[in-house]
């Protein structure tokens, strides 16, 4: 059993959201990572503004190291990723909320583990790319707020910062693709590198290139518009706030000995593996 804080990785937080909040920089070997510290639903949490504080980073720019070793060094052992993403599937629509059970990397030029610098392989198992347990306690909140809960989906992740183009968006349906999105990766490579729970939440609020009109990420008729003015939201994080006040304190899954077997070299000076 634990009481350990839940992390939180998402592009904004209201003060519904994340109560008595302050922000702290936390060291880790690749730079300071800011954290906002507060309370979801009852539970001490940790909030990553991945895209800073003004939404002026984009995804291929984000410090994914410092952002998840920071997490680790605040005692996180769960994290949920929320990502607001387009649809390749035309059978997921906008306004549906995914919860996804796998992914397809179509990054570029993003690094592959923590421990790239190091000497040493590491190669851990992704048979289940998300993990099992937080995915049920998402999935269990998401269906008490809304009945267009899409309780399996492959996230296709891309470079960005451009969108796709619609043969991309055509291919990535025709291998199995179900939602578009650029944030997911690293994150939830380095999260099970770092030993901790790893799940996404995903509103749909656009149709992928070549499946509706021309996609507007900012300004009147937008998708960021369509996001926030229809609810979405916040329906969104009122299912983060019922999910983070009821996730299970006891890891029932595999994520905290996700380098048991898995690690060949000598372990970086940074790396302390918590206690079983």
């Amino acid at each position: 059993m634990t009481d350990a804080p839940v992390g939180l990785i998402t592009s904004a937080a209201s003060d519904n959201l994340l109560k008595d909040r302050r922000l702290e920089t936390v060291s880790t070997p690749w730079g300071g990572a800011p954290v906002l510290i507060g309370s979801i639903g009852g539970r001490q949490a940790a909030v990553i503004l991945r895209y800073g504080e003004k939404l002026t980073l984009p995804s291929h720019k984000i410090n994914y190291h410092a952002n998840i070793w920071a997490l680790r060094e605040l005692g996180v052992e769960s994290v949920i990723s929320q990502n607001a993403i387009g649809s390749v599937n035309p059978a997921i629509r906008p306004g549906d909320i995914v919860i996804s059970d796998d992914f397809l990397d179509k990054t570029k030029a993003r690094a592959q583990s923590l421990f790239d610098e190091s000497e040493c392989w590491v190669r851990v198992d992704f048979t289940d790319p998300f993990c099992p347990r937080l995915r049920a306690d998402l999935i269990a909140a998401a269906n008490r707020h809304s009945n267009r809960v899409i309780e399996r989906g492959t996230f296709v992740c891309t470079e960005g910062p451009r969108f796709e183009t619609p043969a991309e968006i055509r291919a990535y349906a025709r291998e199995g693709g179900d939602i578009v999105g650029t944030p997911l990766v690293p994150e939830v490579i380095f999260a099970r590198e770092a030993e901790m729970c790893f799940a996404s939440i995903a509103p749909v609020i656009n149709f992928g290139a070549g499946m509706a009109p021309a996609v507007v990420h900012f300004g009147p008729g937008s998708m960021n518009e369509i996001y926030y003015k229809e609810g979405l939201h916040d329906l969104i994080e009122k299912t983060l706030i019922d999910a983070i006040s009821g996730i299970s304190s006891e890891r029932t899954c595999n994520c905290g000995h996700a380098l048991d077997g898995g690690f060949h070299g000598h372990p970086p000076a940074w790396l302390k593996r918590r206690a079983s």
